[in-house]
């Protein structure tokens, strides 16, 4: 199962006039997101060391060298 980003949840779309509505489970795998996003996350205050560690081996899969200052 691949690395996910967010966490599952389900969202409800209207059927609209006279069809039943439906529910279709979102979610953003590692792969999903940008590396902008990833890096902004990464330098985050609240994020936890569980993620942040997903969040280097998702960057250092892509081939991405952070320098640390």
């Amino acid at each position: 199962m691949a690395v996910m980003f967010e966490k599952r949840h389900r969202v409800v779309e209207s059927g609209g006039w006279g069809k039943p509505a439906k529910s279709v489970l979102k979610f953003r795998s590692m792969a999903m997101v940008s590396k902008e996003e990833l890096i902004a996350t990464l330098n985050k205050d609240n994020t936890k060391p569980k993620k942040k560690a997903k969040i280097l081996n998702e960057l250092a899969k892509r081939g991405v060298k952070l320098i640390w200052s």
